[in-house]
């Protein structure tokens, strides 16, 4: 279902990446709207191309299933990884965050046709989310510890097999960004609409790396506290952000 992704990134990465040896991996996933659009868009590509820019890196874009990004990290395959990835204050993987440079919410997605109107009417129902890291991810442990033995939490791989799933009637919701349930709601051709009202999820979204790579973070936090001054962040923002 992503192979397409797959083709468009590879076509992508050879005209981003001027020199023939990039020095600075940065992982990524093929689709998380709106952090990643497509295969040369999106707010967090188009974030880290300024980042690359200040930090005087050439960097190399690799892609792959949003839970593959932790083990990439573990392994030393990427340097970095960017994507919608919401801080984790109890994260135990032995990897880092950078500051964050946008705050994070979640909310709940159903179909339009849905008769739901609260929340409480998940029960016995299943939820979508996509797959995280080892324990789950940062949206599954939210739901577990908000609404434990409410409903039943499946996992999805990609931001497509989660919309299929909804879309064909095998979870009665997902939960992900609340920027990403506005995106649906607005291009999804009128096949969704929220339930509930957006939850703060996590410390913000943010930039991740194994500890080894603790210097390359600070260094990048550096940038983070200047980025609010560059009015490109802002243009990009208003860009990606403006209409949902």
């Amino acid at each position: 279902m992503k192979s397409w992704m797959q083709w468009l990134f590879g076509m992508w990465m050879l005209v981003w990446i001027l020199p023939v040896q990039a020095n600075l991996k940065v992982g990524t996933v093929y689709f998380y709207p709106p952090f990643v659009t497509a295969a040369n868009s999106g707010f967090d590509l188009d974030i880290m191309r300024i980042l690359c820019e200040k930090l005087r890196q050439d960097c190399e874009i690799i892609p792959m299933d949003y839970h593959e990004l932790f083990p990439a990290l573990k392994q030393g395959t990427i340097d970095i990884a960017i994507g919608g990835i919401t801080i984790y204050s109890n994260n135990s993987d032995n990897l880092i965050y950078s500051l964050p440079y946008m705050v994070s919410a979640g909310q709940f997605l159903i179909k339009s046709d849905s008769t739901m109107d609260t929340i409480a009417q998940l029960a016995d129902n299943k939820v979508g989310v996509i797959r995280g890291a080892e324990d789950g991810g940062v949206f599954y442990r939210y739901l577990k510890d908000k609404f434990d033995g409410q409903f039943s939490i499946e996992f999805y791989n990609d931001m497509e097999d989660l919309i299929e799933a909804l879309k064909h009637g095998e979870v009665a919701a997902v939960f992900f960004h609340q920027s990403t349930a506005a995106y649906w709601v607005q291009n999804g051709g009128g096949q969704f609409k929220t339930l509930g009202k957006a939850m703060p999820v996590g410390d913000g979204i943010a930039i991740i790396a194994s500890a080894k790579n603790a210097a390359l973070i600070q260094q990048i936090n550096t940038q983070i506290k200047q980025i609010d001054r560059d009015s490109r962040y802002l243009s990009l923002y208003q860009t990606y952000f403006g209409g949902l």
